[in-house]
C-alpha cells in the first residue's frame, strides 16, 4: 500500500494530483482545509496495489464524531483524520516481520505507541476493517499491547496467520550455556531460588561438576532453603555478602567446578542501591551469563517496570517462571518484542528437577495464542 497527503489551492486540484500519481483505484482517507495567508486544502490518499485492502471511504471508516461535508463532495470523520495524519504512516514505514534490524523495530513500536496515546489523548477512536478489527480484539484479549496488536493487524486479514508472525518477533536460547558462571536476577517472589535448583539438579543429572553461590543473605530462611538443596544434591555452596566475598567465592569454584549457579537477593527492583551493588558484582574478571526471570502471571506493566529497572545491568536471556499460573500470555510477548532477548527457561510449577523446560518459539508462540493457563 502507498500512502500520500497532496497539497494544492483546491480540492479539485488535489484530486488531479492523487489521479495522476496514485491512478483511479486510490482511496481518499481525509481531507482537511487550511486557512490563513496561504490558505489550501491537503487531501491524504492511499492505492493498494496488491489488492488486499477493502475499499475505505465509508465501511472502514465509520462516524464516530460529527461528519463534514466540503465542496468536492469528500466526506471526513475525526477518525479519518486521525488515521491519515499518522497511523497509516506509521504502518507504511513499518519494515516486514523478517527484517531483524533492532533499531527500526524499535522506531516503529515508539512512533505506534505515542500515535495511540495522542489519538486516545485527543478522544479519537481507531476504525479499522471488520477483519482486522476482530484480529485485534482477538489479540487484547490476550494482552498484548496495542500497538503490537496494531503492528500484527497490519501484516494480515487472518487470524490464522498471526501464530507464524508472533513466532517471527520472538527469539530463544539456542545453544547449552557458554559461561561457566549463570546468575539469575529478578524482582521478589519470581522463583529465582526454586529456579535455580532445578537447573543445578540438570546439570548433576548431566554428569557436570556444579556448585552454588547464594547472594540472598537479607530474606529470611533463604539460605537454608538453597542449603537443603546443595546438600540433596550433593554439591559446594558458599555464601557472600559482598561483592569481594563473591569473587573470592567464585574464582574457587570457577578453578574446580564445570558450572556455577549463582542465586540473588529478591529486592524491589526499584530499591537503587541494589541494581548498584548488582551491577558491582557483574563486573569481574570471570564473565556471568545472566538470566532476569519474570514471573508469567504479572502484568504487563509490572514486567516492563521491572525490565526497565534491571536493563542497566548486563542481561543475557529471560526466562519465564509461573507458566501455571497465569492465565494470558501476552506479556510475555509484549516483553520480548520490545526488549529484543532471546527466552532461556520456562517453570511449570514447584517440582524439583522437574517443571523447567527450555524455550520454544512454538512453545512460546503457543503460549501467547491462549487465554486459558495452558496444561503443562
Amino acid at each position: 500500500m502507498k500512502i500520500k497527503k497532496f497539497t494544492a489551492k483546491t480540492f479539485a486540484e488535489a484530486l488531479e494530483l492523487v489521479k495522476k500519481e496514485l491512478s483511479q483505484d486510490a482511496v481518499i482517507l481525509a481531507t482537511e482545509e487550511k486557512k490563513g495567508l496561504r490558505p489550501h486544502v491537503e487531501v491524504t490518499a492511499a492505492v493498494d496495489y496488491d489488492g488486499t485492502v477493502e475499499k475505505v471511504r465509508n465501511q472502514e471508516f465509520p462516524a464516530i464524531d460529527e461528519r463534514q461535508e466540503n465542496k468536492s463532495g469528500l466526506r471526513t470523520t475525526k477518525s479519518e483524520k486521525a488515521n491519515a495524519s499518522g497511523l497509516n504512516t506509521a504502518v507504511r514505514n513499518a519494515p516486514s516481520h523478517q527484517t531483524n534490524d533492532r533499531e527500526e523495530l524499535r522506531n516503529e513500536i515508539g512512533s505506534l505507541r505515542s500515535l495511540i496515546e495522542s489519538m486516545k489523548n485527543s478522544g479519537y477512536e481507531l476504525a479499522l476493517p471488520a477483519k482486522k478489527r476482530a484480529i485485534l480484539n482477538f489479540l487484547r484479549e490476550r494482552s498484548i499491547r496495542e500497538e503490537f496488536a496494531l503492528r500484527l493487524c497490519d501484516k494480515t486479514t487472518d487470524v490464522a496467520d498471526i501464530p507464524l508472525l508472533i513466532s517471527s518477533d520472538i527469539r530463544v536460547k539456542r545453544h547449552e550455556t557458554s559461561q561457566k558462571a549463570v546468575m539469575i536476577i529478578g524482582p521478589t517472589g519470581v522463583g529465582k531460588t526454586t529456579t535455580i535448583a532445578k537447573l543445578a539438579s540438570r546439570a548433576v543429572k548431566a554428569g557436570k561438576k556444579t556448585a552454588l553461590i547464594s547472594l540472598d543473605t537479607y530474606r529470611i530462611g533463604a539460605v537454608e532453603q538453597i542449603r537443603i538443596y546443595a546438600r540433596i544434591l550433593g554439591i559446594p555452596l558458599a555464601t557472600a555478602t559482598t561483592a569481594t566475598e563473591f569473587r573470592t567465592s567464585l574464582k574457587k569454584f570457577t578453578d574446580e567446578r564445570d558450572i556455577i549457579f549463582i542465586d540473588t537477593t529478591g529486592r524491589n527492583p526499584r530499591d537503587g542501591a541494589y541494581v548498584h551493588d548488582m551491577a558491582d558484582i557483574c563486573t569481574g574478571d570471570i564473565p556471568l551469563e545472566l538470566h532476569l526471570l519474570m514471573s508469567a502471571n504479572a502484568d504487563d506493566e509490572a514486567m516492563i517496570d521491572a525490565y526497565n529497572t534491571y536493563r542497566s545491568l548486563p542481561i543475557n536471556y529471560i526466562g519465564f517462571s509461573k507458566i501455571d499460573e497465569a492465565v494470558r500470555f501476552g506479556a510475555l510477548y509484549n516483553l520480548c518484542l520490545t526488549y529484543q532477548k532471546p527466552v532461556a527457561w520456562l517453570t511449570t510449577g514447584q517440582r524439583v528437577p522437574g517443571d523447567l523446560e527450555h524455550a520454544t518459539v512454538k512453545r512460546l508462540a503457543s503460549l501467547i495464542m491462549t487465554k486459558e493457563c495452558p496444561v503443562c
